[in-house]
């Protein structure tokens, strides 16, 4: 028979396990928050921009690039935390999100494909980035949904440019921000 405080002890514990659990399940891959440019703890290793005053450790401009899908490109910012030597590529966006819950999803997809790229440049995988707008940000975790949808939308853009026909979904959520948004997009007028 157990004794009645092992099993008191047992059911908290069993408790605390499932809160854990909840916490990781429902975990959000995207949070949003107010725009903030600080990134404290971190050291700014890469940028974009060419400043006239280039800081020592930086690297500026280069066109980073990921063997394995075949792409490249220049992140705004790329930061080291400097304790656990973490990497953080940020992408700064000119428009605002306003009420919408997530990014856009071209911007999604800019820094899913950053988060590749970083990885195989700097041999360290990002645990999150950040898509920062003019009045929301969202800090976006690195996750194997995230890139595989990344793989997906690489697969589509290959195949049509082999001049293979991709079955288009005019959705809502994708296409509200489409730059052919009102002009060639049969999906838009619907």
């Amino acid at each position: 028979m157990f004794d009645l405080a092992v099993l008191k002890i047992m059911c908290v514990l069993s408790a605390v396990l499932a809160v854990l659990m909840a916490r990781r399940i429902l975990k959000k891959d995207i949070v949003k928050t107010k725009t903030s440019f600080k990134m404290p703890g971190h050291s700014l290793i890469y940028s974009d921009a060419r400043p006239k005053n280039k800081k020592d450790n930086v690297e500026y401009g280069t066109l980073l690039k990921s063997e394995s899908l075949d792409i490249q490109g220049k992140p705004d910012f790329i930061f080291e935390s400097r304790f656990m030597k973490r990497i953080v590529p940020v992408e700064i966006k000119s428009g605002s999100i306003k009420d919408e819950e997530e990014p856009h999803f071209g911007d999604l997809m800019q820094l899913a494909a950053y988060f590749v790229i970083v990885e195989e440049e700097y041999g360290k995988k990002a645990k999150y980035g950040k898509l920062i707008y003019k009045d929301y940000m969202f800090k976006v975790y690195n996750t194997a949904k995230l890139r595989r949808e990344l793989a997906g939308v690489l697969n589509d853009m290959r195949s049509m440019l082999n001049g293979k026909m991709i079955e288009a979904e005019g959705s809502f959520v994708k296409c509200r921000h489409c730059v052919c948004k009102m002009t060639v997009c049969e999906y838009c007028e619907k």
